[in-house]
């Protein structure tokens, strides 16, 4: 059986000191057989040490070392990126310039702030924070300046691990109208949706939220992939297997891992 965890942020992120190696090894200790390391750039993020472009071919010396030293586990190379308007062009140069294996375009800033900052929310509260979140993701997927730079769309409702309310799950329910056009934006463009399970300990919930999942399936998508958003090697290949098994509760049979921006699709036991 393949496990596969397609997120984890290492050195050559600015929020993570974890060694690359460190990272392979702690994910073999979790039965994990393909790894994507999706490093960090987020283009005009608020915070500075967010705002640059990774050490692109040390990540891609590194990946190919790793990938030698250890044959027993797929290696993959990937980046996330954050979307922020004003910065897409320079976003889409560096996408179009580099190797990568797979692509997350992930939304982390609204109105330009981190959805991690209480200011974030303007004053609102959960449901315009929520749906001004929701808004945001919907616009860096009908961005057609990136449509050719990406493979999925990284954790739908990363604002609701961000954010302390006193209930922070984020259903399909809240805005049923708004998912659906973000998923079949998603699905029109022949994009996949990643399932984060870093929403598990901060949220209480897969992000997105497993009735969302549903709903994708129920519209025809097809591509997904799980990742664990590590930043230490204790995180790395958390509760994947249990995703899967979540998935295919959800009606899906196959997972996606990527090489060369390519998806293959691997069969959930």
């Amino acid at each position: 059986m393949r496990l596969p965890d397609y997120h984890v942020h290492t050195r050559f992120s600015p929020d993570s000191s974890m060694e690359p190696q460190s990272a392979v090894e702690a994910a073999i200790r979790a039965g994990i057989t393909d790894l994507c390391f999706t490093e960090h750039m987020d283009l005009g993020h608020n915070m500075e040490k967010y705002d640059c472009v990774p050490k692109l071919d040390e990540m891609a010396q590194s990946v190919r070392a790793l990938g030698e030293k250890y044959p027993e586990i797929r290696i993959r190379s990937g980046l996330e990126a954050g979307y922020i308007p004003e910065t897409a062009a320079q976003t889409k140069d560096v996408l179009s310039s580099a190797n990568f294996d797979y692509v997350l375009l992930s939304t982390h800033c609204v109105g330009g702030l981190d959805c991690c900052v209480p200011e974030s929310t303007q004053g609102g509260d959960k449901p315009t924070a929520y749906r001004r979140y929701l808004e945001a993701v919907y616009e860096s997927i009908t961005d057609e300046s990136l449509a050719d730079c990406y493979d999925c769309i990284g954790h739908i409702g990363y604002i609701a691990k961000c954010l302390h309310y006193e209930d922070n799950t984020f259903p399909y329910e809240l805005f049923p109208q708004l998912f659906d056009d973000i998923l079949r934006a998603i699905i029109k463009r022949e994009k996949g949706i990643e399932v984060n399970t870093s929403g598990i300990i901060r949220g209480g919930h897969v992000l997105p939220h497993p009735s969302i999942v549903a709903r994708y399936h129920e519209l025809g998508g097809r591509i997904i992939t799980v990742g664990s958003d590590a930043h230490i090697a204790e995180n790395v290949g958390l509760r994947i297997a249990d995703t899967l098994a979540m998935l295919k509760d959800c009606g899906f049979r196959e997972v996606a891992v990527f090489s060369g921006r390519e998806p293959e699709f691997i069969a959930i036991q």
